[in-house]
């Protein structure tokens, strides 16, 4: 009975709880975990990502384009690699002296800027009306300057002169222009000369004329000769020194977005223009043919303006609040909203709302921060280039906060934190008070019974 009877005391013997030791280390846990659930997060990342709601699709083909001059025209976006807007593109027209910015391309590619160029006899030939150095035979002339001359002032005669010196005549050159463009896909271009001179088999069309601007100028040199403003030619052997002035930023009355281009004309009433330009993330060349020295100018502008209706692509932002968060230091909040201002456009090549991304940077926050400050920067990406970019500014004020905000809690947090800790102290105080009590009875029963 008294082994029988000692199992049973012992399977009715019950463990006592230190409910005060209980409570302080749920406490202890509670506080640990409310650091470490705020301090964990900015220690991964520097704040929340941009809000892809932002990313909205804009531009169609096929929009309302404006009436312009030109008889044929192409609007080819560089983006895209693909017309967003077209007028007679397939028409086969004169290109006259925009012609010159495959002569200059291959003249690049081919010589030694600082060659010595010897001008021909046939080089110097007189060419009525048209833009000339005035080379004499057996001038010698550096390449380089050849180039800046033809590109800028349109110079025929040393557009003549490039071709021979790369070719060894010009015949030959022209062989290497017409075998260069079909090798682009242009179908409906055939070049007989170097300079664009008006001939019934020397023709192009808007659509090839976009393909060859595209291809010349991926050459960097002739982009920043396209721009150049002012250039002066040293003197040579037989000539003196040459100032010269851009005619195509004249031309299109230095047209701000403008990246690179060439004028060509016959007169006044017949003139061609092949241009790029960049403009709030939208990269397009212009092509115009058959075009008037007025709509030369007014035609690019009106076809700039709608670009961004004529361009499939996206807008990233418009003055929005909210776009994404970070953290800040010290704040009666852990994180402050951003804002943005302002917006920008992206032009992915698949069209698709995935080829756009967006990076941020956020600035290291500590509190005061008060709403319009700056916070950060965004970069906007689209086919891995960058398109954008702008300022993060802080949505709203952040005060200072308590003691524990160093650590990235909030007030609001601290004080719900704070009343669970005491309340488990409180209710593990009272627990055990009242356990203390029922042993102290249950003790003075047993001692009666004795």
């Amino acid at each position: 009975m008294a082994d029988e009877t000692g199992k049973r005391y012992k399977k009715k013997k019950k463990v006592r709880i230190n409910y005060r030791k209980a409570a302080r280390a749920l406490a202890l846990l509670i506080l640990v975990l409310t650091i470490v659930l705020s301090y964990l997060p900015v220690a991964l990342g520097n704040g929340m990502s941009f809000d892809r709601s932002l990313i909205r699709p804009c531009g169609e083909l096929g929009s309302k384009a404006p009436g312009i001059r030109a008889q044929s025209a192409i609007m080819y976006s560089t983006d895209l690699d693909m017309p967003v807007y077209e007028k007679n593109a397939d028409q086969r027209m004169e290109p006259y002296s925009i012609t010159k910015i495959l002569t200059c391309y291959l003249a690049l590619e081919n010589l030694d800027p600082e060659m010595i160029v010897t001008a021909s006899k046939n080089a110097c030939r007189e060419l009525e009306d048209g833009m000339e150095l005035e080379l004499e035979p057996g001038e010698e002339s550096r390449a380089i300057d050849l180039i800046y001359a033809t590109m800028m002032m349109s110079a025929n005669d040393g557009a003549i002169a490039l071709g021979e010196a790369v070719s060894g005549s010009e015949s030959e050159f022209v062989k290497l222009m017409n075998k260069t463009i079909k090798r682009w896909g242009c179908k409906d271009t055939n070049f007989v000369n170097t300079n664009g001179w008006q001939n019934k088999n020397h023709y192009t069309t808007a659509r090839d004329m976009a393909i060859i601007t595209k291809h010349c100028f991926e050459n960097e040199k002739l982009r920043e000769i396209a721009l150049t403003k002012k250039y002066t030619m040293p003197a040579t052997n037989v000539g003196d020194e040459l100032k010269m002035e851009n005619a195509l930023l004249k031309a299109t009355d230095n047209l701000e977005v403008l990246t690179y281009g060439k004028t060509g004309s016959w007169s006044e009433s017949q003139c061609t223009i092949t241009l790029g330009f960049e403009e709030s993330g939208l990269s397009a060349i212009i092509v115009l043919l058959g075009d008037t020295a007025k709509g030369r100018k007014e035609d690019p502008r009106a076809l700039i303006k709608v670009a961004h209706d004529l361009t499939p692509g996206f807008i990233v932002t418009d003055s929005d609040k909210n776009v994404c968060n970070t953290w800040v230091k010290h704040g009666v909040k852990p994180r402050v909203s951003l804002d943005v201002k302002g917006l920008r456009y992206a032009y992915p090549k698949n069209q698709k709302a995935g080829g756009v991304k967006v990076k941020t940077e956020m600035d290291i926050l500590e509190a005061p921060v008060r709403k319009g400050e700056k916070a950060g920067k965004f970069y906007i990406y689209a086919n891995k280039e960058e398109v954008g970019e702008g300022y993060l500014y802080a949505g709203e004020d952040i005060e200072t906060g308590w003691l524990p905000s160093y650590l990235y809690v909030s007030n609001r947090m601290t004080a719900f934190a704070g009343t669970v800790i005491v309340l488990i102290l409180l209710l593990g105080f009272v627990l055990e008070k009242r356990q203390e009590r029922r042993q102290r009875a249950k003790n003075k029963e047993t001692s009666t019974r004795t």
